[in-house]
C-alpha cells in the first residue's frame, strides 16, 4: 500500500523515471565510447602479436610454383594469402570475426610487390591510411611498423616469397577507432532499440519507484509531525535516523520545534506570572485593605465592649479572626506576587520569594542543589513553576505552624529527581491534620510533574516535604 501511495506522487515519479532513462541511455553511450577506446589499445596489441606469429612457412607454401609476374597467378596468390590470414585471425584474435566485417572494405589488404613496385593486390582498394602505410612499407621495410592518423592506426608486415628475388607479400591492417561503436549502431534494428528502451525504462521505473517509496515514507513522517505541530502538540518529533541531506533537514525541523516549544513555555510562564501579579494587586487593593479596616473596627468595638462583659468574648473572638484573615491575605498576596521565573530563573526567584516570606522571622534557611540544576530548571519553566509554588506553600506552613529555627531546600538529581523542603520544627500528626487547601494544592501540583509523587513526613523533630519526579527531556 505504501508503494501505491508513493506512485501517486506522479510529478516526482515521472521526473525520476525520465531522469533514469536519460541517464541510462547516456551511460550506455558513454560506456560504448570508453570501451571503444580500450578496445583500440587492446586490439593493437592483439594484431601485433598475431602478425608476429604468422605461419610464414605456410604462406611460402602457398606461393610455391606461382609466378608473381603472371597477373592472374598473382591475383590468385594474393587472394589465397588474404583468406589464409583471415582464417588464422579468426582462430587467434578475439573479435577478429567482427572486425573482419570492416576489414573486407579496404581495411585488410594483401599486396604482392617486387623491387619494381606493385604487382597485384586484393580488392577492394585499400583505405587512404592503409595505402599510405603499405607504400611507405615498400620503400623502407620494417618488421611491423605502426602508422597513425589521429586515433586510427595501420600495421603492415612483409612476407618473403620463394619464387623470385625481392618478391614479397605485404599484409596490411587498418584499424578504425570507432568500428565497434559504429558497428553496434549500424547493425542495430528497430527491435533492438525498442528492447533497449524497454529495458532501461523498466530499470529506471523500478529504481524510481523504490526511491520515491522510501522518500514518501520519510516525507509522510515529516508531514504527520507537522500536522501535530499545527494542532498545538509541539512534543511531536520527526523520526528519521538518516544522516543524509533530508535527515539533516529533519534534525533542523526538530530543533526548531524544540525552540518554539521552549518559547511557548516561557511565554506561558510569563503570562502566569503577569496574571498572578494582577490578582495580587487586586487582593491587596480590595480584600486586604478591607480586612485591615475590619480589624481596626473590631479593635474599636472591643474597646467599647469593655463595659459589657457578655459581649466582650464574642468581640475578642471576631478581632482574632480578623487578624488571622489579614495574615492569610498577606500570605496569599505574597504567594501570588512571586518573582517571575521567566525573568529571573528558579534559583533567583527562590532567593527572592523565600527571603521575602521569612524576612524578620529569625528563621535560618538555605538552598542546596548541584551546579547543573540551575540550567536544567531554566530550560523547563513549567516544572520550575510548580516546584516554586510547592516550596512557597511548604515554607509558609513551616512559618505559621512549625515554630522552627531552620528550613532547608535541597535538590537531588538522579534517575528520579528529588526536591525536598525540611524544617526542624515541632511537627504535626499527619493523620489527624485537617486536609486543607494548602496540602491539597501541593499534592495537585506534584501530580502535574512528569511521574510526580509527593511524600510528607512529620516527627517531633521536624517536617519533610519530598517531591520526586522524572526529569524532563531538557534535564
Amino acid at each position: 500500500m505504501g508503494l501505491l501511495n508513493a506512485l501517486r506522487l506522479r510529478g516526482l515519479f515521472v521526473k525520476l523515471v525520465l531522469m533514469f532513462v536519460i541517464v541510462g541511455f547516456s551511460a550506455l553511450l558513454l560506456v560504448s565510447m570508453v570501451m571503444s577506446q580500450f578496445s583500440s589499445s587492446r586490439n593493437e596489441s592483439s594484431i601485433r602479436d598475431f602478425l608476429n606469429g604468422l605461419d610464414r612457412q605456410q604462406l611460402n607454401a602457398l606461393a610455391t610454383g606461382v609466378d608473381p609476374r603472371d597477373r592472374n597467378a598473382c591475383n590468385a596468390l594474393a587472394s589465397k594469402i588474404f583468406w589464409n590470414t583471415v582464417q588464422a585471425g579468426i582462430k587467434g584474435v578475439s573479435d577478429f570475426g567482427v572486425m573482419f566485417s570492416d576489414f573486407y572494405s579496404g581495411r585488410l589488404q594483401v599486396q604482392i610487390v617486387d623491387s619494381q613496385g606493385l604487382l597485384c593486390a586484393t580488392l577492394p582498394e585499400a583505405t587512404p591510411l592503409l595505402t599510405k602505410a603499405m607504400t611507405e612499407a615498400r620503400q623502407s621495410p620494417q618488421p611491423i611498423p605502426v602508422y597513425r592518423d589521429d586515433e586510427d592506426w595501420a600495421m603492415v608486415t612483409p612476407v618473403s616469397l620463394p619464387n623470385a628475388a625481392n618478391t614479397q607479400a605485404l599484409i596490411g591492417f587498418h584499424y578504425w577507432s570507432q568500428w565497434q561503436l559504429y558497428d553496434e549502431i549500424a547493425s542495430a534494428t528497430v527491435y533492438d532499440y525498442i528492447r533497449t528502451f524497454i529495458l532501461i525504462g523498466s530499470m529506471g521505473a523500478s529504481v524510481a519507484a523504490l526511491f520515491v517509496w522510501r522518500l514518501y515514507r520519510r516525507i509522510k513522517r515529516a508531514t504527520n509531525a507537522a500536522d501535530q505541530w499545527a494542532d498545538g502538540d509541539l512534543r511531536a518529533r520527526i523520526k528519521d535516523g538518516s544522516k543524509d541531506e533530508f535527515g539533516r533537514l529533519v534534525e533542523r525541523f526538530n530543533n526548531m520545534a524544540d525552540a518554539i516549544s521552549k518559547s511557548f513555555d516561557m511565554q506561558k510562564a510569563l503570562a502566569i506570572s503577569v496574571e498572578r501579579n494582577r490578582i495580587a494587586r487586586d487582593l491587596h487593593d480590595t480584600a486586604k485593605q478591607r480586612s485591615f479596616v475590619l480589624g481596626l473596627k473590631l479593635t474599636e468595638l472591643e474597646y467599647e465592649a469593655q463595659g459589657h462583659a457578655p459581649l466582650l468574648p464574642t468581640v475578642e473572638s471576631a478581632r482574632r479572626l480578623a487578624d488571622h484573615l489579614q495574615q492569610d491575605l498577606e500570605n496569599v498576596v505574597s504567594g501570588f506576587n512571586l518573582p517571575a521565573i521567566a525573568d529571573f530563573g528558579l534559583y533567583e526567584t527562590l532567593l527572592r520569594s523565600v527571603g521575602d516570606l521569612l524576612s524578620g522571622s529569625g528563621i535560618r534557611w538555605s538552598i542546596n542543589w548541584p551546579e547543573n540544576a540551575r540550567d536544567a530548571f531554566d530550560a523547563a519553566p513549567e516544572t520550575a513553576q510548580e516546584l516554586l509554588m510547592i516550596t512557597h506553600e511548604a515554607v509558609a506552613n513551616a512559618l505559621r505552624h512549625a515554630q522552627c529555627h531552620a528550613i532547608r531546600i535541597e535538590c537531588k538529581p538522579g534517575p528520579r529527581w528529588h526536591w525536598n523542603i525540611s524544617d526542624d520544627g515541632q511537627g504535626f500528626d499527619i493523620g489527624s491534620a485537617p486536609f486543607g487547601m494548602g496540602l491539597s494544592n501541593m499534592r495537585w501540583r506534584a501530580n502535574t510533574l512528569p511521574g510526580g509523587i509527593i511524600t510528607i513526613t512529620s516527627q517531633p523533630s521536624g517536617t519533610s516535604v519530598d517531591v520526586s519526579f522524572k526529569p524532563p527531556a531538557a534535564m
